[in-house]
């Protein structure tokens, strides 16, 4: 392990919990994050008010239906950095969400190709 004048940097993160020890919420953190419905991919959007909001067709996937309003508030407020912060934080969700459901997609696509594969090996 590195040291800096002789202190571990590993002694700052606090104590790290035991190998064979149940890791609960208070000892980890965590336990913040409640589903959002807004966060929601969509597969189909209103094309017209996404092209009325000027949304660049690269960015019109499941999620740009949070990015109007994101971008309305982006607007108003001249981009400032500590500002729409919620509008942001799910459009990102949806984004995730959205990776996530791609995941699982192919995921079972990858069963459905292996069962074929295992058909046509018979």
């Amino acid at each position: 392990s590195h040291t800096t004048s002789g202190h571990s940097l590993w002694l700052s993160a606090g104590p790290l919990p035991q190998p064979n020890s149940k890791a609960t919420t208070k000892t980890m953190g965590g336990g913040h994050h409640h589903a959002n419905p807004e966060a929601s991919p969509r597969p189909t959007q209103d094309l017209q008010s996404l092209s009325d909001a000027k949304i660049p067709l690269a960015f019109r996937d499941t999620c740009a239906h949070l990015l109007v309003p994101l971008n309305k508030c982006r607007r108003t407020t001249w981009w400032s950095p500590n500002k729409c912060g919620h509008e942001r934080h799910t459009y990102e969700e949806c984004l995730w969400n959205s990776y996530l459901q791609r995941c699982e997609a192919k995921v079972q696509v990858d069963k459905v190709m292996a069962a074929k594969a295992r058909e046509e090996e018979d």
